[in-house]
């Protein structure tokens, strides 16, 4: 995690510089759109990172370790595939989800099919896709990738109960 933010804050600053270069001077109107973004965005990441702490709380170990961890095989990488189609929300919502899962113990091939799902089959966002592209691509996109989330989450299982992959 000190990586990732480590990184961020060097592009970040080398975003900044390069844009007061290009404006010769503070480049304002960056800053106040950095600010719009940050003001509409952080009641979603703090509410976010708030539903992770009571979803953690509110489900029991014994629940995630019944039906999720790795030893539910198939049955977890289906309710998996169920939570991912089923989240709503960008990556504010699904990546604290997947971190509570795992810390709880579910397996890897359920958080992978879970993470999968909520990526190609967000059922959240047909609506929106259907308006858009219409209704036989987002069916034939639906088609063309509907074995992937489980199929991952059966990969992932296998990769690391083999113990090919240690992720732990």
């Amino acid at each position: 995690m000190l990586l990732s933010t480590l990184l961020i804050a060097v592009i970040t600053v080398a975003l900044f510089l390069a844009a007061a270069w290009k404006a010769q001077g503070l480049p304002t109107q960056a800053l106040k759109d950095s600010w719009h973004t940050f003001a509409t965005t952080f009641p979603l990441v703090a509410c976010a990172f708030l539903c992770e702490g009571l979803i953690r709380y509110l489900v029991p170990p014994e629940w995630v370790q019944k039906w999720l961890a790795a030893e539910a095989g198939w049955r977890g990488i289906a309710l998996g595939c169920l939570a991912g189609a089923l989240t709503p929300g960008g990556p504010y919502t699904s990546f604290p989800i997947a971190m509570v899962l795992l810390k709880a113990g579910a397996g890897v091939g359920t958080v992978v099919a879970y993470l999968t799902a909520w990526q190609l089959w967000s059922f959240t966002r047909y609506p929106m896709e259907i308006a858009f592209v219409g209704l036989p691509i987002t069916v034939l996109r639906f088609a063309v990738t509907c074995f992937v989330p489980p199929l991952a989450g059966l990969l992932a299982h296998w990769l690391t109960q083999s113990g090919m992959i240690s992720v732990r």
